[in-house]
């Protein structure tokens, strides 16, 4: 038998997971949130009948408790909770953020809880979109000593691939996931407004861009990094270098300074490939 879970906080996170540990037969047992209507909505996406705007009213009822709410409110929801005694003994309290530590969840050990955090490497651009792209995703994990084999089965029921990290090292791994994740966004944002200084309009230059930008993937996936890296730099070509700079600078010069930036990074993975002289 699996154990029963309640999620506090439901938002996009909070409702995905929840649908995703009901798929996989954990029974929840109910759900909370700040706005009743809120909870309401994400209790009957997920399949449970009890919801709430108290939290310790849904948390003490499960074994396994999931606090989503957004980071700054994870620690005073977990100590409103403890405080009111909302968890049980032993209970396994987790939070998702990636850039926290389960020591922010440590109130709840005045309730002989035990801790832990769990963070998909994935984004969670809507609920549709993370039940299906959280599967297959690696996360990260720290917590108590007694509470890591529950959320390594967790991991293994919501179909990811957990890896433990330090928990003084997750701010360095949440920058990680940021930049491939947000950054990512910006740098075609970014490719975007060079096309249309270039005088392409956006959706042609979108439907352009992509295949680019899959292939280029693609070629990380197979050849690695450095090993993908292609274009001028990698090339030593600096008169194209010098041009772009130019011209960026004419046209659009509040992107010259994030072109150089970048430029510069790459030329050590250049240098790394053995392209450079």
């Amino acid at each position: 038998m699996k154990p029963t879970v309640a999620i506090i906080g439901c938002g996009t996170v909070g409702t995905a997971i929840g649908k995703l540990l009901a798929r996989s037969g954990y029974p929840i047992t109910g759900v909370a949130s700040r706005h009743l209507d809120t909870a309401r909505t994400a209790a009957r996406a997920i399949g449970t009948e009890e919801f709430s705007d108290c939290p310790w009213s849904i948390s003490k009822k499960a074994e396994v408790v999931f606090i989503t709410t957004p980071d700054d409110a994870i620690e005073p929801t977990c100590r409103a909770i403890s405080k009111e005694m909302g968890f049980q003994k032993n209970t396994v309290v987790i939070h998702c953020s990636g850039a926290l530590s389960s020591e922010i969840l440590s109130s709840a050990r005045d309730c002989e809880a035990v801790v832990a955090s769990l963070h998909p490497l994935q984004s969670f651009a809507s609920v549709d979109q993370a039940e299906t792209s959280v599967p297959g995703s690696f996360c990260g994990i720290e917590g108590d000593e007694a509470a890591l084999g529950a959320v390594h089965r967790i991991a293994k029921d919501l179909g990811v691939i957990p890896m433990e990290i330090r928990p003084e090292a997750k701010k360095l791994y949440h920058a990680a996931a940021v930049a491939v994740s947000n950054y990512l966004v910006t740098l075609i944002h970014l490719a975007l407004e060079l096309t249309k200084a270039a005088g392409i309009s956006p959706d042609t230059s979108f439907n352009a861009l992509l295949p680019l930008i899959n292939g280029t993937l693609s070629n990380i996936g197979e050849k690695g990094i450095p090993g993908a890296l292609t274009g001028p730099i990698a090339r030593g070509d600096v008169k194209t270098v010098q041009s772009h700079l130019k011209a960026i600078g004419e046209r659009i010069p509040k992107m010259l300074m994030l072109y150089k930036t970048l430029g510069l990074y790459t030329i050590d993975l250049a240098t790394a490939r053995g392209t450079l002289g």
